[in-house]
């Protein structure tokens, strides 16, 4: 009779290249060439595998802003040690760019990364905040997610913007967070201690995404820790700001679980502009204006298992409450969202298949009023219920193939939700509607990476779609096909230089909020329209890249055509009501260049510059031919500097947003917006640090809204708290 095998450990520390711990490193084990398991390194940068086998192991290590490292290793070994080296921003791991779980680096797409050190020692106190130092990235109205009304928080990437519905694709853990009746996003559905890294890929990704991923795709990346530990953030300051966040996780015998919670309230602020800031013949702040606030809860769950095969199953739930003062008394909303998830994947024919569910519920109220010319008094004069409901599902599979990486797959969408609408006048009822419809999207892509030689590789990709709409009230409906095609390379041309470029095509399907919600913003009135076409992109982009000891540099180019793009076009003006509707405006073109740049200095400094210059256009034959495209500037800068020299950390970041228009017509213009933020923080202890924070500290005031009411952005904030990581 046999004996039976021992199970063995291999153990060991990811160091960065001064010998500090790596967190939340990524290590996986193989064994014969197969994958056996994935874990991620505990706060002192400890990993450690159990298996039943013997023999020589390799260890695969990646880790945001770490180039990816390859060890061997015998079982048995319990002090293995491997040392990370720093890579250049643009190579830093990711795993949008390749719909796999499994992270690496992908030199022919255009990406940045965020890991979670670098979003808990910065000013910026919400996701979209932090997300402006990313070139082009702006947020419709410029509002922080602190006090805006969520359908205005929709992203705009590469000039690619003009209305709430984000033309960008934001995932949470490869689920879609946008909203799916109207598109816009909730940044703050995620504890903010959960949050591993988040990963923003600037151009087209509806080769792989499919609707929704026109102007890019940005993915938040939750934490999966593989032992008993625990996170928390506590913090308080100006503006009746507070805010409480923990995490919770286990591993017990291959099972991996956390919870994760988060509190947060603030008081904000009146956001109408003073009499002397309006334009002529526009009253100021009066007596009916009130501060604008928000209180939100969200839980997050998680609960996996991870197989001695490889193979692993996890399911994932979440929940979020929102209630939000937009301003006047009357004028509120609130949000009770609930989203659940599952996924399995393993080895299967020589590759990595993985299967994904995901459905949710979603219920949305909000209110809305006519205020007096005198901003004196306020008439409530519709209220508005949007319920939604969406599921989808989607298989893929991915395998190397000698030089190739082939990935495939098949993916549904199903959403269905309607307005639900009662019409005000002085306190009477002038009548009610109810209108909605229903949308499905079925898709197949596919993505082959070849590696030519040690300097070039090629990624060819398509996705193609099939989206099909129809009302609920009338007979109208809808059905289209779109095919993505895209073509990447990436050449490394030797001392430390690289080109790349793509072209590509993507197509956006107008949202139910388009096609069947009215709404309304100070004197504007926007009307919804149910013959709406889809929108169809072409485009291309190239640049150059450079990474050399501690700098590294690159430039992009873009140039993007948007036909039948979906815009809000004016109708009528008076001095008391603008009256606007959703419209295909023909084309918009914008073009633009990116530069960023990553300087390690010596005494533990680093500096990061970037910045895009855009030139956003309607173009065609309409009456908009040659207007700039609303609520798109005509550039932006970001400079963060950061210290981490333990026990004290210390960051700075500088954002300047160029003018941008309001409107279609180019009427309504939002000012340059000068903003500086700074963060200074220090360890007790390897597990506690306290921090403080200021953002805006020269209390500039900037534009953030002309409707044609001036309205502003965030002054002054100063806030305080403690941060704790166990073990």
């Amino acid at each position: 009779m046999q004996p039976l095998l021992s199970a063995l450990l291999i153990a060991g520390t990811i160091l960065d290249p001064s010998g500090a711990p790596v967190p939340s490193a990524t290590v996986r084990l193989e064994m014969s060439g197969t994958m056996v398991n994935e874990i991620h390194t505990t706060s002192d940068g400890h990993f450690e595998f159990t298996i039943d086998a013997r023999g020589d192991a390799r260890l695969i290590v990646t880790a945001a802003g770490f180039a990816p490292a390859i060890a061997q290793a015998a079982v048995g070994n319990r002090n293995v040690e491997i040392r990370l080296q720093p890579s250049p921003f643009f190579e830093a791991v990711n795993v949008t760019s390749s719909r796999s779980d499994m992270p690496r680096s992908d030199p022919a797409v255009t990406m940045v990364v965020f890991p979670s050190s670098e979003l808990l020692t910065s000013a910026a106190m919400t996701i979209d905040d932090a997300l402006k130092l990313v070139p082009g990235f702006t947020l419709f109205r410029r509002t922080s997610s602190r006090v805006s009304n969520p359908t205005a928080q929709g992203i705009t990437l590469r000039g690619l913007g003009g209305t709430g519905a984000s033309r960008s694709l934001v995932l949470a853990d490869g689920v879609p967070l946008n909203d799916a009746f109207g598109g816009w996003v909730y940044w703050d559905k995620l504890p903010q201690v959960a949050i591993d890294r988040i990963e923003v890929e600037r151009g087209s990704g509806s080769d792989l995404y499919g609707a929704d991923a026109v102007g890019g795709v940005v993915q938040i990346l939750t934490l999966r820790p593989n032992r008993t530990s625990a996170r928390a953030l506590v913090e308080g300051g100006g503006l009746g700001t507070g805010r409480a966040s923990g995490l919770a996780a286990g591993h017990t015998r291959g099972w991996n679980y956390n919870a994760a919670g988060e509190w947060f309230s603030t008081e904000g602020y009146r956001t109408v502009a003073d009499d002397e800031d309006q334009d002529p013949g526009i009253k100021g702040a009066g007596p009916i204006d009130t501060k604008a606030g928000s209180t939100h809860l969200s839980g997050l769950v998680f609960v996996g298992y991870q197989a001695a095969s490889g193979w692993h199953v996890h399911a994932r739930g979440n929940i979020f409450s929102e209630d939000r003062e937009n301003g006047t008394p009357a004028v509120i909303n609130r949000t009770a969202a609930r989203q659940g998830s599952g996924e399995v994947a393993g080895s299967l024919g020589g590759g990595l298949l993985s299967g994904r569910v995901f459905g949710g519920t979603q219920g949305y109220d909000q209110t809305f009023s006519a205020v007096s010319a005198d901003r004196t008094t306020e008439d409530l004069n519709r209220i508005q219920r949007v319920p939604t409901s969406f599921a989808g599902a989607g298989v893929q599979w991915i395998r190397p193939i000698g030089r190739h990486s082939v990935l495939v797959g098949v993916e549904a969408k199903f959403i269905k939700g309607h307005t639900q609408e009662i019409r005000l006048a002085q306190g009477q009822i002038l009548g009610a509607s109810d209108e909605g419809g229903k949308q499905q999207v079925g898709s197949a892509f596919a993505q082959d990476t070849m590696t030519v030689n040690e300097r070039l590789t090629v990624v060819v990709s398509g996705h193609g779609d099939g989206w099909h709409t129809e009302s609920q009230n009338t007979s109208y409906n809808k059905t289209l096909g779109s095919f993505n095609p895209r073509a990447s390379f990436s050449y490394r041309m030797g001392s430390g230089f690289s080109l790349r470029g793509s072209a590509y095509g993507g197509f956006r399907a107008p949202t139910l909020n388009e096609l069947y919600r009215d709404f309304r913003a100070g004197n504007t009135q926007t009307n919804h329209n149910e013959a709406l076409r889809p929108e169809r992109l072409k485009g291309a982009d190239g640049g150059l890249l450079m990474a050399r000891g501690n700098l590294s540099a690159r430039v992009t180019g873009f140039w993007n055509v948007l036909d039948d793009v979906i815009t809000n076009v004016t109708l009528s003006t008076t001095p008391a009501l603008i009256i606007k509707q959703r419209q295909n405006a023909d084309r918009l073109q914008s073009t633009g260049v990116e530069f960023e740049g990553d300087v390690r200095l010596p005494a533990s400094l680093s500096v990061r510059f970037s910045s895009a210059i855009i030139d956003a256009r309607f173009k065609g034959d309409t009456s908009l031919q040659g207007n700039r495209v609303p609520q798109v500037p005509e550039y932006n800068v970001g400079l963060s500097i950061r210290y981490d020299g333990r026990p004290w950390t210390a960051s700075g970041q500088l954002r300047i947003t160029g003018s941008q228009f309001e409107d279609d017509l180019n009427l309504f213009t939002l000012r340059r917006a000068t903003v500086l933020d700074i963060f200074a923080g220090r360890a007790l202890t390897r597990k506690a640090s306290l921090f403080a924070a200021v953002e805006n500290i020269f209390n500039s005031e900037y534009d953030v809204g002309r409707t044609p009411i001036l309205t502003l952005g965030l002054p002054r904030a100063v806030r305080a708290g403690v941060q704790i990581s166990l073990p």
